[in-house]
């Protein structure tokens, strides 16, 4: 397995200092917080950013987040467009192969055309990812009203069929949502997963979870190991990559939460 850990588990800490304490802390890899490298770029250069990455040995593996693709229009669209050629090329710069892109909602209620017409507008713009060398993640959202389970993230995807678009799967988002089991056997073999965002959550009513929730891998109540059984059998091999949104890790010292975020895969990964 191969582990990575996502900015926003430390997200009141700058980028530079994340990449030092995840480094310190053993992280090879780190999915980056899209707006949080965007007020680091502020101060210096993508360049300067390559070179804090090599030197500090950290392979960035996935990019969060681009929204406003499927039901944007007029001018939201054109500034939703601008900004994704912008991530586009930072991705791009920093060898970054996937971007993250959960699921919008669109402002009426929805009906099936509404996924024809994400689909369609998706596809538009997997062409534009694929000469940058990235990949689109399509993230289902627990509880949203367009995109809110694992079945339906995978009969868009089908729907879309290229080759750039895949799935983010988030174990959060997959428990407390009206995602099943039996739904990642529906998953295509080896390669519908982008990547994994991986997490645990807190022993509370399922109706009243929400993201700061999450806690470390273990020390929550979603059945992780047969989840990363059922995943291993449709043979995905990429990162996950640990996300948080835990405030009160957010309060702590940036090493600190990595080095116990570290300490907590550990397990996993030791594990035949």
């Amino acid at each position: 397995m191969k582990f990575a850990i996502n900015q926003a588990t430390t997200m009141k800490a700058d980028f530079a200092t994340d990449v030092k304490a995840y480094a310190r802390a053993g992280f090879d890899s780190m999915e980056i917080w899209l707006p949080k490298l965007k007020d680091y770029l502020k101060m210096t250069t993508l360049a300067d950013v390559k070179k804090l990455l090599t030197e500090q040995k950290i392979k960035p593996v996935g990019a969060c987040y681009q929204n406003n693709l499927m039901f944007s229009q007029g001018e939201l669209r054109q500034q939703a467009t601008k900004e994704f050629m912008e991530k586009l090329e930072i991705c791009n710069e920093l060898e970054i192969p996937v971007l993250v892109v959960p699921g919008d909602n669109p402002p009426v209620p929805v009906t099936e055309n509404h996924y024809d017409e994400a689909a369609e507008n998706i596809l538009k713009v997997a062409d534009d990812a694929r000469r940058y060398g990235v990949k689109l993640a399509l993230e289902f959202i627990a509880k949203a009203k367009f995109l809110g389970c694992l079945s339906t993230t995978i009969k868009l995807v089908d729907k879309i069929n290229h080759k750039n678009v895949g799935i983010l799967f988030d174990t959060f988002h997959f428990f407390s949502g009206i995602s099943k089991m039996e739904d990642i056997d529906k998953i295509k073999k080896g390669n519908s997963i982008f990547m994994v965002h991986f997490n645990d959550v807190a022993d509370k009513p399922g109706e009243i979870l929400t993201d700061r929730d999450r806690v470390l891998p273990g020390e929550g109540i979603i059945p992780l190991d047969t989840i990363i059984k059922k995943l291993q059998k449709i043979n995905y091999c990429g990162y996950y990559s640990l996300e948080l949104f835990n405030e009160k890790l957010w309060d702590e010292d940036p090493y600190s939460v990595a080095k116990k975020c570290f300490e907590s895969l550990e397990k996993f990964w030791r594990k035949p």
